[in-house]
């Protein structure tokens, strides 16, 4: 049997429980934790058991009684875990994008060009910061009516980079780099690219407080963006 989001809930519930107290634990512990009968987290724990994503150890008895059965997440299981709040995490940041750009949609060009840039600051994740630009300039983008079919195999290219830094710049700089030259033959020129080249400035700022890790996640979901993949306004 595959694991079901049953018995990744089992999982996350049994590594909370070993850090908490630091050691294998009860199942007992597990299924007042879940809401479950005892002989529901055993028969789980031990299925999980078999496919490696848990293991049981006997805690000896301090006063001389008979040992307990007890159960700790494995490294497999840690990494079932890890990936598993990775997910849930990137989701909220999914629809967290997905609202700034539902409010940037509604906004004129020229009042998303009178944008204070300070507003980035107040947005304490500086995931959050670098993807807010993002949004920024893919709205930017559509407001102008901008045609990328001429672009599509440069946006392909870079989105297939290995190092998500140079995937990230070379993206923006693309963006910007067809926004600046779009809005040359516009009224807002004088406005846009001191803008333009603001973001760009408070972009690389931004990329250099990101861990590896967060700049990977920012590629992906930047690229998402990019890409028209996160719907505007729109529910799943």
């Amino acid at each position: 049997m595959g694991i079901t989001e049953r018995r990744i809930e089992f999982i996350k519930a049994l590594s909370e429980l070993n850090k908490r107290y630091n050691k294998p634990v009860h199942y007992s512990l597990v299924a007042e934790t879940l809401g479950v009968s005892k002989w529901t987290a055993y028969d789980l724990l031990t299925a999980l058991k078999d496919e490696g994503y848990v293991e049981c150890v006997y805690n000896l008895n301090e006063k001389g009684g008979r040992s307990t059965l007890a159960f700790r997440v494995t490294p497999k299981g840690e990494r079932l875990v890890s990936v598993e709040e990775r997910k849930e995490n990137l989701n909220k940041i999914v629809e967290e994008v997905k609202n700034r750009l539902s409010v940037f949609n509604r906004l004129s060009l020229n009042e998303i060009l009178q944008v204070d840039l300070n507003d980035t600051y107040t947005i304490k994740s500086p995931l959050l910061r670098a993807l807010n630009i993002s949004a920024i300039l893919f709205i930017i983008s559509q407001k102008l009516s901008i045609n990328w079919d001429n672009v599509s195999s440069s946006y392909k290219t870079l989105s297939a980079s290995i190092d998500p830094q140079s995937g990230l710049l070379g993206l923006t700089a693309l963006f910007i780099g067809i926004i600046v030259a779009k809005a040359g033959l516009s009224k807002y020129s004088n406005i846009i690219n001191p803008k333009i080249n603001a973001l760009l400035n408070r972009y690389k700022e931004i990329l250099n407080e990101l861990s590896g890790k967060e700049k990977e996640i920012l590629f992906d979901i930047t690229k998402e963006i990019y890409g028209g993949k996160i719907l505007i306004g729109e529910e799943e």
